[in-house]
């Protein structure tokens, strides 16, 4: 791990580019849907598309901080079989040919799938997990398997014994990359794939994705498979794509979901009715928010009402209480899941664990069952005053995270700056994975620091479409 450097400077306010040797094509900042157009029209080579996203990543990230592997061969033949496709024109959809990187819980056939974990870096499975499964079939390219927090359960993105990548957004300071899904997010915004899939547990694709200044989507929990991905929690786990914008996110969903893409064009602002949990005393996702991060949502939010939004501003008790239940001590129906998984793993292992997630996972071990069900009971009574209470409404609106990523220097020892940091970076996003419900986060700004700043919108479980379809309105108006 580099050295934190000083940070006096004004912040920058893009990710930083690294060069490529020999690459004369801007491919690598493409989204995934203007790749596949390129493709359809015969513009460019899926092979060569390929070749420019392998290269840049031998080139900018020798130490495998982003990448736990390249997968060339792999990537090559199926590169080669969407460039044979192309030719006699019979792509097997938009995303025929586009490159990808998948987050090392994904199973890859042959390839070592630890996610992020020493014990199990051996663990080699013998056939791809239905997701990338299905994406294969769809023509896409599996780049290689990117970096985690160790079994996902981090909103920081810190992993020292597999590599922390550094965010992209800073140049002088190695700030943490948003978790779990790190290697995903900054995979993406530093041009090393044109979209990543990751899972999302308690916010690890919409941290990650917000942080690194992409969209990302949390998919209702059932929508997509969860088979072949190494598990975190049976209850809350979910898949979900970081991508440019929401039209890749919308074409990676319905691929994930094995449904219809969805209609997002033309959704009509006018109509549109947000929820602002922002009461008298202030609900939990808006209070101690980092400088400038509530002056970049409440600038979109500015914008989308002179487009004819209707903002509904009052207070949503719900979120307190979910909020209050997810981070007991004595309750944590996630706490619980993990340690029914990983515990005995962690026990026989401890000295090659990362701490902070050894002792999270661990304290599982003092768990009440009786507890844990009337836990269960309260959760599902909130979920339901929840619904019923933002039916009227199209979706609930708060930043995405309330913290600006902090320094990787400052949160690899562990201890009490990791753990604060590692719950205010969880704090607005876990409500979502809590109450079951679909969330997208977009970027919508920078803060004090000069980094991105995510606008969440979460609504109704099932709602995954409809979401989408308004989220694709909103970042039209934000442009």
């Amino acid at each position: 791990m580099g050295k934190t450097r000083d940070d006096l400077e004004t912040p920058r306010k893009t990710p930083r580019k690294q060069p490529v040797a020999a690459v004369t094509h801007d491919w690598s900042h493409m989204s995934a849907l203007e790749l596949g157009a390129l493709f359809e029209d015969r513009v460019a080579d899926p092979r060569d598309v390929t070749e420019v996203f392998l290269a840049h990543a031998e080139e900018n990230d020798p130490h495998r901080r982003i990448y736990v592997r390249l997968t060339k061969e792999r990537a090559r033949a199926e590169a080669a079989a969407a460039a044979d496709r192309a030719k006699r024109g019979l792509r097997r959809g938009l995303l025929d040919g586009v490159p990808l990187s998948w987050k090392d819980l994904f199973d890859m056939a042959g390839e070592p799938t630890a996610a992020g974990s020493l014990p199990l870096k051996d663990r080699t499975p013998a056939r791809d997990a239905a997701v990338l499964s299905r994406l294969t079939r769809a023509g896409l390219v599996a780049l290689g398997k990117t970096t985690m927090t160790e079994l996902a359960f981090s909103g920081l993105g810190v992993n020292p014994n597999f590599g922390t990548p550094a965010n992209p957004w800073d140049d002088r300071v190695e700030r943490a990359p948003g978790g779990s899904s790190a290697g995903a997010g900054v995979s993406v915004a530093s041009g090393l794939a044109a979209a990543a899939i990751g899972t999302d547990t308690g916010g690890s694709v919409r941290i990650p994705a917000a942080w690194n200044g992409l969209v990302g989507l949390k998919t209702t929990h059932g929508r997509v498979s969860l088979a072949g991905t190494v598990p975190l929690s049976h209850t809350f786990d979910t898949v979900g794509p970081l991508t440019r914008d929401v039209a890749d996110a919308a074409a990676l969903f319905a691929l994930l979901a094995g449904v219809k893409a969805p209609d997002i064009a033309g959704g009509a602002l006018d109509r549109a009715v947000l929820w602002l949990p922002k009461g008298v005393a202030g609900d939990v996702g808006w209070q101690d928010l980092d400088d400038g991060i509530a002056a970049a949502v409440d600038d979109a939010l500015r914008k989308l009402v002179a487009k004819g939004v209707r903002i509904v501003e009052r207070d949503l008790p719900e979120l307190d209480e979910i909020n209050a239940l997810a981070w007991s001590p004595t309750e944590s129906r996630l706490v619980a899941d993990a340690y029914a998984l990983w515990g005995e793993m962690l026990r026989a292992n401890e000295e090659r664990i990362f701490r902070p997630v050894f002792e999270r996972v661990t304290a599982g071990e003092t768990l009440n069952l009786a507890e844990l069900m009337r836990a269960d009971a309260r959760r599902e009574d909130i979920r339901n005053l929840y619904l019923a209470r933002t039916a009227s409404v199209d979706a609930v609106v708060m930043p995405t995270v309330a913290i600006a990523p902090p320094p990787i220097a400052e949160l690899e020892p562990g201890g009490d700056a990791y753990g604060q940091a590692n719950r205010m970076a969880l704090r607005n996003t876990t409500i979502g994975n809590q109450l079951g419900l679909c969330a997208v986060t977009l970027p919508v700004g920078h803060d004090a620091k000069g980094m991105p700043v995510g606008l969440m919108l979460q609504a109704a479980p099932g709602q995954d479409e409809k979401l989408l379809r308004l989220a694709k309105a909103v970042e039209a108006a934000l442009c």
